[in-house]
């Protein structure tokens, strides 16, 4: 407790984004809880065990200064750094979000006797062999854990042995102000400056560019749409890893008339409003974050079953659905969102109403209950 009588919570997280990416969706939504925390409550605190990096240079300009850890995944020094941190600052309650961090985090806790949090993203198939039996080890010090979706509620149950009982499922959500608008001649004027004509249609994919986001995917239905619409445009917004092996598809099937990557915008909630459908063809996912603002800005949505988009989204009513890694059904689904404005017109009012029962200030307030019920207990 700080000199105000406030509860300190530090989040810890592996990174946010790294070398090769800039933020990805953990960091994002740092970026709107923590000025949305009740500040005469909680001061909340954000900790990285990577060293400082562009993507923690993109928090800082964004208004929050992060802490660092500075050392790898299974390095000790980890825990001795987290350890001086939580004393200085004086944390009530560690929230942990990734492997590293929930290993050190709950190491940390369990010597310092503080509660902690492990908040899951992200569906797996199974758990590397070196960590299961730290996980075995540490699940009966993990005072609660958050879940982004039902299938990643039951990846923490299966593969991180967590009890049932402890496991709650917390969709992010958005907040449902936070859409700027985007002017009718501020989206003619960037399609102008990407050469794309105003009456062309146009999709998009949004977020990091890595091997489990389908780009490759959408790049194939894509050349499959291109024979019957030739003049439909593809942007690609983010940046990552993988994003060589994805321009190299591009390169070798002549897609480079269809397709421009964007890289990372800091106007990605404008630039998305300039699309006619927003493609998300992940393999695997917990619920992402630009869906949510795919659906607050009404746009029409052709996603993949995977994991949490599969929850939120029923196919026919409020998207078009595949499954994962079939790109035929994909370009099947992007034909007929591009040749029926009345189809596109309906999917978006649709999941336009639907973003209401994902308010993101229920999730801040879900986790500020927790809190308090888990620090009542100690």
């Amino acid at each position: 407790m700080d000199a105000q009588g406030r509860l300190t919570i530090l989040h810890v997280c592996e990174h946010f984004g790294g070398a090769e990416a800039t933020l990805h969706g953990v960091a994002r939504a740092f970026q709107w809880w923590i000025p949305n925390y009740d500040a005469m409550r909680f001061r909340v605190l954000l900790c990285s065990r990577k060293g400082w990096d562009k993507a923690a240079e993109q928090m800082k300009a964004a208004g929050t200064t992060p802490f660092t850890l500075g050392y790898g995944k299974m390095d000790p020094r980890n825990l001795f750094a987290l350890i001086r941190l939580i004393r200085k600052e004086r944390v009530d309650l560690i929230h942990a979000h990734g492997y590293g961090a929930c290993t050190w985090g709950r190491i940390a806790g369990l010597l310092l006797r503080l509660p902690v949090i492990v908040h899951e993203r992200c569906n797996y198939s199974t758990v590397p062999l070196y960590q299961r039996p730290v996980e075995w080890l540490l699940a009966p010090f993990t005072a609660h854990a958050f879940a982004v979706s039902e299938s990643t509620r039951r990846f923490c149950i299966e593969k991180r042995y967590l009890k049932p009982e402890l496991v709650q499922t917390l969709y992010n959500g958005i907040l449902m102000s936070d859409m700027p608008a985007a002017s009718a001649e501020w989206k003619a004027a960037l399609r102008a400056e990407k050469g794309v004509a105003q009456d062309a249609l146009l999709l998009g994919i949004v977020g990091r560019i890595e091997s489990h986001k389908g780009h490759l995917d959408a790049l194939r239905a894509l050349k499959i749409v291109l024979e019957t619409h030739p003049s439909v445009r593809l942007w690609i917004v983010g940046d990552g890893a993988y994003e060589a092996v994805v321009k190299q598809f591009v390169q070798e099937h002549q897609l480079g008339h269809a397709v421009q990557f964007l890289g990372f915008r800091r106007d990605v909630r404008q630039v998305i409003q300039c699309f006619d459908v927003q493609v998300f063809p992940s393999h695997q996912e917990g619920t992402p974050n630009t869906l949510y603002e795919a659906m607050l800005a009404g746009l029409p949505v052709v996603a993949s079953t995977a994991d949490g988009q599969g929850e939120i989204l029923e196919h026919e009513k409020t998207a078009l659905l595949y499954e994962p890694g079939d790109s035929v059904a994909l370009a099947r689904h992007l034909a007929r969102m591009l040749e029926d404005a009345g189809l596109r017109r309906r999917l978006g009012a649709a999941v336009r109403e639907r973003i209401k029962d994902f308010d993101g200030l229920r999730c801040i307030r879900t986790m500020e209950e927790t809190y308090d019920r888990l620090l009542a207990m100690r």
